[in-house]
């Protein structure tokens, strides 16, 4: 029997191309062959993102063009899944939109990918399955994915699903769920097959280059083990140990780095762990999201400007300390911080916006993520008064990036 071909598209976070590595790696499994150029593909299979309108409509816009080819004759399954399947209301929508979608499948719902594919191969039938109570693991969740991935020397492994923070922005814990954090054991055991798997004395593949392990969840520093109550730090901690008991990897080829942190929870621990371990790759994302206190107060962010400051001030004074006193003869550890804003929120004046300028000037990121707030049906602030409107949010977004980009 002729192999079945697959393509992937893959909108949106970390998270989202760790699944696609997992859904990958599931197909591959049951003999379907990946490949990279989608208009040859059997099966097209798109992993969503629905956390700004930008996203959700080029995927839209995608689908439909698949979906009028199927309609003038070619053969192809089409699969949607993810976040914004997930989202109240849109699998319904997309039923009726594009009777000719094979697949629609949630965030907790990936896992049967395969024999969903098989089961619309055999019996010609649409599935369609959204889990509504997401209290429970992915059912791919200890899957470790197989050498297939985008960026080779890039690596994932989940620590926690969901969120349960609700910043009035975000749709994340309408389609991911609740927090649920993983048994340490499992993590402690992925990761230590993780590394096995790696050819270590090739590691680095080009010059200077290390391959990363990321620790990924919405918010990774509220992780705390189901069975043990280990905390984050406690995780990280034992993770830096194992990399250092590794003889091969004295030379800082294999580092570990988490995203994503949210401010309020990062500690002053957590600060002095990656200050002090050299195991941890020294890249910190801690989305600050705007400087206003009265913003981030409407943002239900839970930490003021001065408060988010501080935790930096910290983290760059141990750091800098801990440099000071290491081995003159050994590479001095660069730290690199970057975040995110949101320009252009619900009821944010000029002077809010001036704000977030003074806190961009004063902190001084290495690099900043920085868009337009986009309206999310569900979420609190879609239904605060006050909306900017799209010219303003553009203006005060272009600004912004123009003052990151002078302050590089």
């Amino acid at each position: 029997m002729e192999q079945k071909t697959f393509f992937i598209k893959t909108y949106g976070c970390q998270m989202n191309v760790h699944e696609s590595e997992k859904i990958a790696a599931l197909l591959a499994l049951d003999g379907f062959v990946r490949i990279e150029d989608e208009s040859n593909a059997d099966i097209i299979i798109f992993n969503t993102c629905t956390v700004r309108n930008t996203a959700e409509s080029k995927i839209i816009s995608h689908l439909a063009v698949l979906h009028r080819e199927k309609l003038e004759g070619r053969n192809l399954i089409i699969g949607m899944v993810g976040c914004l399947s997930q989202r109240d209301g849109i699998a319904k929508q997309l039923q009726v939109k594009f009777p000719k979608l094979d697949i629609i499948l949630g965030t907790h719902n990936i896992g049967i990918i395969s024999q969903v594919i098989k089961h619309v191969q055999n019996k010609k039938q649409r599935v369609i399955q959204i889990q509504d109570n997401r209290t429970e693991m992915p059912q791919f969740d200890s899957l470790v994915p197989s050498g297939d991935r985008q960026k080779p020397n890039t690596h994932y492994i989940n620590v926690t699903y969901g969120c349960e923070n609700y910043c009035t922005y975000c749709i994340v814990p309408y389609v991911r769920g609740k927090l649920i954090s993983r048994p340490s054991s499992e993590i402690f055991s992925e990761f230590e097959t993780l590394v096995k798997t790696l050819d270590q004395p090739n590691l680095a593949t080009e010059q200077n280059s290390s391959h990363i392990i990321y620790l990924l969840g919405q918010n990774v520093n509220s992780y705390l083990c189901p069975q043990t109550n280990i905390n984050f730090v406690q995780l990280l901690t034992v993770l830096c140990d194992k990399l250092a008991e590794i003889a091969s990897l004295q030379d800082n080829n294999l580092l570990v780095n988490f995203m994503s942190s949210h401010p309020k929870d990062f500690s002053l621990e957590l600060a002095h762990l990656i200050a002090t371990r050299k195991e941890i790759e020294p890249n910190i994302h801690l989305p600050l999201q705007n400087g206003s206190n009265k913003i981030l107060a409407q943002m239900n962010r839970g930490y003021s400007i001065e408060q988010y400051i501080e935790k930096i001030d910290n983290l760059r004074k141990i750091f800098n300390k801990h440099n000071q006193e290491s081995d003159p003869h050994k590479s001095v550890r660069q730290l690199r911080l970057t975040t995110d804003i949101i320009c252009g929120f619900p009821g944010e004046t000029e002077d809010d916006f001036a704000q977030t300028i003074k806190a961009m000037q004063t902190i001084k990121f290495n690099s900043a993520f920085i868009f337009p707030y986009s309206r999310r049906s569900g979420t609190i602030a879609d239904k605060m008064p006050n909306q900017l409107d799209h010219a303003t949010k553009k203006r005060r977004t272009t600004e912004l990036l123009r003052i990151q980009k002078d302050l590089k």
